[in-house]
């Protein structure tokens, strides 16, 4: 039986990718995590999407397509979200990754 040798997953990244598809590929990446952040302190509260909705006054399925990537979101809907859970929301500009 043939060894496999395992290569370190950056090395595979950039044998794998362009570089243009590593960025986009990290923007999605950074989007979705984010936007996770909403889900979990969602449930870290104990509380439904219908309950964020009637705290929020955004629709109870906008909630959950933020929460799973599938729709952009507006600033001032992040707002409403932050607030209903108590929360402020940070939008910081920083240097970029290397």
């Amino acid at each position: 039986m043939k060894k496999t040798t395992l290569i370190p997953w950056e090395d595979a990244r950039k044998e794998m990718f362009t570089e243009e598809e590593l960025q986009k590929l990290n923007i999605k990446a950074e989007k979705r995590i984010a936007l996770r952040q909403i889900r979990e302190l969602r449930e870290s509260y104990k509380i439904t999407q219908d309950t964020l909705s009637l705290k929020s006054g955004v629709p109870r399925s906008t909630i959950s397509k933020i929460e799973t990537g599938k729709r952009n979101v507006s600033i001032e809907k992040l707002i409403k979200i932050a607030n209903a859970l108590g929360k402020d929301l940070e939008i910081r500009f920083v240097d970029k990754k290397k």
